[in-house]
């Protein structure tokens, strides 16, 4: 790796609207063990945690201006580099957690990933890049707490992620996939299911009035539809308004309010796929009460 690999790096994922900051590094001790730069002999977070001396308040100095960049690549040229998520929002499999297993039983049931950017990791796991839906929060949570499923992290509004070239701990590099580089594969929207499971309110948990009011008379454009649809239809639902009847109301709430709006048969096809997960849940609650 050359002296500039990790500048060069920074200031692409800058070029293409990433903010960055550096992270500590690994490097080699008296005996060739691998360590963390920070000196800590019992680090546990080895080239994953922000180099305090250049970006003090860490992931909140995250930037994309060029000049400040090229002082700390400069200054620091053994810095892992750090990409603040949330602008991206990134699925990150650890196959070390069964990460692996969990990510080939939710495409089972869901379909296959969409195509998109994807870096493999020092560890041996991988990062998913996704474009977050439009006017959804999208939280960073830990595998099966609060997240997907055991081994599948996501980092979203406040996280970041170790990004390629960086060096990680076992000796590995974080790496661009061959078939996935951002050049070739631009980041994909998320699926609806998974924004789904992120922004699954608690049980009993309501959302706002003044947010439904806002989804029906703003609308909202590409990139939120699909999760739009999916919510308004489940809201009905919820509210045991006849499944025909809200497939009407859906479908010209997307004529009306969506920024274009989608196809009439995906509209179709989401709204049968949120009434199947709703009858699922009326029968497993109405046997649970029997």
């Amino acid at each position: 790796m050359t002296d500039t690999a990790r500048l060069d790096a920074a200031l692409y994922l800058a070029s293409r609207g990433g903010r960055v900051f550096p992270l500590h590094g690994i490097r080699a001790d008296d005996g060739g063990r691998l360590v963390c730069t920070c000196g800590k002999p019992d680090c546990t977070d080895a080239g994953k945690h922000p180099l305090a001396k250049l970006a003090p308040r860490g992931l909140t100095n995250a930037t994309s201006h060029e000049h400040i960049i090229r002082h700390w690549f400069t200054t620091a040229p053994f810095a892992n580099g750090g990409l603040a998520t949330g602008n991206a929002v990134v699925l990150d499999v650890d196959p070390r957690h069964g990460g692996d297993e969990s990510l080939q039983a939710l495409e089972a049931e869901h379909g296959p990933l969409p195509h998109s950017c994807r870096a493999l990791t020092g560890g041996g796991g991988e990062h998913i890049f996704f474009r977050p839906p439009e006017g959804v929060e999208i939280r960073n949570s830990a595998g099966d707490h609060g997240g997907l499923a055991p081994g599948l992290d996501i980092r979203g509004t406040g996280g970041y992620v170790v990004a390629p070239p960086s060096l990680h701990a076992s000796g590995r590099s974080y790496e661009w996939s061959v078939d996935h580089h951002p050049d070739d594969a631009p980041m994909a929207e998320m699926p609806v299911w998974m924004v789904q499971a992120l922004t699954r309110p608690s049980e009993g948990a309501a959302r706002d009035p003044s947010e439904w009011r806002r989804l029906v008379s703003e609308g909202v454009a590409d990139g939120g539809r699909n999760v739009a649809v999916s919510r308004l239809t489940g809201h009905l639902l919820r509210r045991y308004v006849d499944p025909g009847m809200a497939h009407e109301l859906v479908q010209a709430w997307n004529l009306a309010r969506c920024r274009p709006p989608l196809a009439a048969d995906e509209v179709t096809k989401t709204v049968g796929s949120i009434a199947k997960k709703e009858l699922r849940r009326r029968e497993a609650r109405d046997g649970s009460r029997s």
